[in-house]
């Protein structure tokens, strides 16, 4: 009885859909390197579900205000928790293996390099 419940369980488990994620993971160059990393849904339509503001190693809360993710392309704007204030613009192409283009914050534009993991 216990082997036929268990085997009923992992067949129901094994036909549920999978919903994967991965990340992106976006720096700026410099002495004081702007980080944003985000999770990426991977399931019939792509959507950034989290991000995550780092600022010269300090960690700035942030809340996802909008986001664009295309095979060839990404763009994220994120705001404080509260929504009042804008943290930042990330705004990227594929090229080759990463992701190149700018990124807008404290009123400043910086070239910045994204890897997929």
């Amino acid at each position: 009885m216990n082997k036929l419940l268990l085997g009923g369980l992992a067949a129901i488990s094994s036909a549920s859909p999978a919903f994967a994620s991965g990340g992106l993971m976006c720096q700026t160059g410099g002495a004081r390197p702007v980080e944003v990393r985000l999770v990426v849904s991977h399931t019939v339509v792509s959507a950034v579900v989290s991000a995550r503001l780092i600022d010269a190693g300090r960690d700035i809360p942030v809340a996802l205000a909008q986001a664009w993710v295309e095979p060839h392309e990404v763009r994220v704007d994120l705001t404080d928790r509260n929504a009042q204030r804008h943290e930042l613009r990330l705004r990227v192409k594929r090229n080759g293996r990463y992701y190149d283009g700018s990124l807008w914050r404290s009123g400043k534009r910086r070239w910045v390099r994204c890897r997929e993991g």
